[in-house]
């Protein structure tokens, strides 16, 4: 609420005035009520993150206890009787990738919650790079492609968490072998090159 001045005599600039400080006065209410519907769409955000997490989290824990009694008898079935059937076989190594996969998510609902902690090794990481990589080796040149790699040893080992390690890696060459048609993949250190 603003009032006008009795001793002033109400003319353009006095006008010009109220229009200003009202134009500025609804601004100021305006970036206000803005501040409070990002800062409860930022709360409602967090909240589906949270949630989020602990969905996957629950449905990774309740896939692997049925997944892993599953792996257990196909296991000692395939002990038991060295000669299985090829299709026990199959069902066991998908069983496996299966696990992998919701072990995968339940690590996923882990970085999320923030309740990973790296376990940090002197690597050899050319080698290790190198063995990780010659994994795909049979798989790709059976796809036609070719596999390069140029991994240079480093002067010292290199403090990383191995498995993490390991995921990066096999999953930057996993999605290089989906999406390469022709040619080949190399894997070739990047630092000092």
């Amino acid at each position: 609420m603003a009032g006008v001045s009795a001793r002033l005599r109400w003319d353009e600039p006095y006008r010009g005035f109220f229009e200003l400080l009202s134009t500025q006065v609804a601004t100021a209410i305006a970036n206000a009520r803005a501040y409070e519907e990002e800062k409860r769409r930022a709360e409602a955000l967090a909240e589906l993150d949270r949630a989020k997490t602990t969905f996957f989290s629950n449905v990774s824990h309740e896939f692997r206890t049925p997944l892993t009694l599953l792996l257990g008898s196909l296991e000692e079935e395939l002990r038991e009787n060295p000669q299985a059937d090829e299709r026990l076989k199959v069902a066991h190594r998908n069983g496996q990738r299966l696990l992998k996969l919701v072990n995968t998510l339940l690590e996923f609902s882990r970085i999320e919650a923030g309740r990973v902690q790296a376990s940090f090794a002197p690597t050899d990481l050319a080698g290790f790079t190198t063995d990780l990589a010659s994994t795909f080796r049979s798989a790709i040149e059976q796809a036609g492609l070719a596999l390069n790699i140029e991994a240079l040893p480093f002067p010292e080992p290199a403090y990383v968490d191995q498995d993490m390690w390991e995921k990066i890696v096999l999953n930057l060459i996993s999605n290089a072998f989906k999406f390469t048609l022709t040619g080949g993949i190399i894997v070739r250190r990047g630092y000092g090159r």
